[in-house]
């Protein structure tokens, strides 16, 4: 697994996956990796957003519940300094609170447990969108 975005890999679509549990990244990483994209892993908001400023990705995956920094704090950054970068939650919640929707808009969102075929469904969506 690359967690740089390296130049062979230039023709392939990127991802940031967020999230302060190691193994999910992992998980999500992985999947998408086997679908051809080419993904990177931060593990907090802070190293999530030095990512995107050296190189934005296509989509970035948000968990929202992390420390320091949470999902919506980064969505809302993005939303801000890289508006043309697509965002998709990833949470365990089951329905996102309804101030924080009206706050910052994303292009997607998954619930935890991870269902695969889900995941790569509104991927492939949300990037042929953009």
């Amino acid at each position: 697994m690359s967690y740089l975005f390296s130049p062979k890999n230039l023709g392939k679509k990127q991802i940031l996956v967020v999230d302060d549990v190691i193994d999910n990244s992992l998980l999500i990483a992985t999947i998408l990796e086997a679908e051809g994209y080419q993904v990177d892993i931060a593990s907090c908001g802070y190293t999530a957003i030095s990512k995107i400023e050296a190189n934005p990705p296509n989509l970035v995956l948000l968990d929202l519940m992390m420390p320091e920094i949470d999902g919506y704090e980064v969505a809302r950054w993005i939303r801000q300094n890289h508006p043309s970068i697509s965002v998709m939650i990833v949470t365990a919640y089951d329905e996102l609170p309804a101030f924080e929707q009206q706050q910052v808009q994303v292009d997607g969102v998954i619930r935890k447990p991870i269902n695969i075929d889900e995941l790569v469904t509104q991927v492939q969506a949300i990037l042929e969108h953009k």
